[in-house]
């Protein structure tokens, strides 16, 4: 019975106190909690990591003839490090990545945030560990990119600032009252139950073959609000101009019936 105490005691029991710790780890620091914190996530996984490497060294360390040639390999072998660092060299390009997007005071994302890197398509950002950031698409698709690859890439970031804005266009006939439409359209986004900012400014974008084209943002507290605040906007748009009577041009066919 003390053998198998010791034997757990030695051996097993490093590794028990790691797994608990690692659980409690995620439990008290979800993903919940830890939204918009992607530096703590980083430091979360990188606590981990080394709570296990310390468990393996612990139950190293207590075979008989394997720990004092153990140090004197760590001390000793430059040999064994430099061949180590040559096959780690990408993972460990990708933890220092890591380090470096998460410590940073001006972190170009977040937990939450939605971004676009370089051209993969944009997505939300779910997590980050210590090899790789993971993004989720609006067709729910799971993007892994390597952390040495996002943190030399030109990221766009959607949702730092405190709206999203997008243009919505619009095309009226040549003679239509051009300050009426110009109007409406301020209008109907001001109106919308999702409009955040001052109310916004039509501009005429440009002259076209049939018509000319106006140009407004839709601005939106949450990113996520805009693209259907933007269709609404537009299905409001179309609704209010037949009513005032401004006519929004479009290609018509003509066809002649020949003479016999």
């Amino acid at each position: 019975m003390e053998d198998v105490l010791e034997i757990f005691l030695k051996y097993v029991l490093p590794f028990v106190i790691a797994y608990v710790i690692n659980m409690v780890m995620n439990k008290f620091f979800s993903k919940e909690r830890l939204k918009g914190k992607i530096h703590l996530i980083f430091l979360k996984g990188l606590i981990i990591v080394i709570m296990w490497i310390a468990a393996l060294f612990t139950v190293l360390g207590q075979i008989p003839g394997f720990s004092k040639p153990w140090e004197k390999a760590l001390a000793s072998s430059g040999v064994a490090a430099v061949v180590l660092g040559l096959a780690a060299q990408s993972t460990l390009a990708n933890v220092f990545a890591g380090i470096s997007l998460s410590s940073s005071r001006s972190r170009p994302f977040d937990i939450g945030d939605r971004v676009k890197i370089d051209s993969y398509d944009p997505g939300y950002v779910e997590n980050i560990t210590l090899r790789h950031t993971v993004i989720k698409t609006y067709q729910k698709e799971i993007i892994y990119i390597p952390n040495s690859i996002v943190g030399s890439s030109i990221i766009i970031n959607y949702t730092q600032e405190e709206s999203f804005s997008f243009p919505v266009d619009i095309s009226i006939a040549y003679g239509t009252d051009m300050e009426k439409a110009m109007a409406i359209m301020a209008d109907v986004i001001t109106k919308h139950p999702k409009h955040y900012g001052p109310k916004p400014t039509v501009l005429l974008r440009s002259c076209d073959e049939s018509g000319v084209t106006l140009r407004a943002l839709v601005e939106t507290k949450d990113f996520k609000d805009n693209p259907t605040s933007c269709s609404e906007v537009r299905m409001e748009l179309m609704k209010r101009f037949k009513e005032e009577g401004i006519e929004i041009p479009y290609n018509k066919l003509v066809v002649l019936k020949g003479q016999e």
